[in-house]
């Protein structure tokens, strides 16, 4: 099934600073929220990440009855139907060669969003300058782009809780493999962290963009 953005809910937050507003080479902070929220929940995160550039947070295609949205159905937990993700996956890159066609990419993903972007790189690695997995995870079939975003090797932070009780550990784990099989990969585990974002997450991350 073919999906589509909404590019009128796109939440878009200009460069930091004149300087990165004017350079092409400024990566754009693509944000891509979790299952059940909506495109301006993670948008609060930006003034305490440290990046110059602009953003731009978007809302995943597909309503739910409460009024958030999915990028995709829930089958099982860690383990979506394969076209499903991909259709989302295609989604965003379509945006972005709408969009972004020619500016590097750092997408910035939340549980079902994280998912999204890993399948948006595995689908175009070139497109991907770095990748932020907060409490994330891959989907397990492999993909024939696995190959390339391997030899790519994009820098990637993948940051997750031990009292998650959504993202099962077992899924946590292959995705952790996954991401050091395929990215140069920084890992954060947080004690007591939830299936959500902490303060100690988010200085990491900052960290981890600070130069990107």
């Amino acid at each position: 099934m073919t999906l589509e953005i909404d590019d009128t809910a796109t939440v878009r937050v200009p460069a930091g600073s004149e300087k990165a507003a004017h350079d092409a080479a400024a990566p754009l902070l693509l944000i891509l929220h979790g299952y059940g929220a909506h495109e301006g929940d993670l948008v609060p995160l930006l003034e305490h990440l440290g990046h110059d550039g602009d953003a731009a947070a978007l809302r995943a295609p597909l309503p739910m009855d409460h009024g958030g949205w999915a990028w995709f159905p829930i089958t099982t937990i860690g383990a979506p139907e394969v076209d499903a993700a991909q259709d989302a996956a295609d989604a965003v890159l379509a945006w972005l060669d709408e969009h972004a066609a020619d500016r590097p990419v750092v997408a910035l993903g939340f549980s079902q969003g994280g998912a999204v972007a890993l399948q948006a790189a595995r689908t175009a690695p070139e497109r991907f300058a770095a990748l932020v997995v907060l409490s994330g995870f891959v989907v397990p079939t492999p993909h024939p782009g696995d190959a390339a975003l391997a030899a790519a090797a994009p820098p990637s932070f993948f940051g997750h809780g031990d009292a998650d009780a959504v993202i099962p550990p077992q899924v946590t784990a292959l995705t952790s493999a996954w991401l050091t099989e395929h990215t140069t990969l920084t890992e954060r585990r947080y004690a007591g962290l939830p299936h959500g974002v902490g303060g100690e997450e988010v200085a990491d991350v900052r960290a981890f963009l600070a130069g990107r």
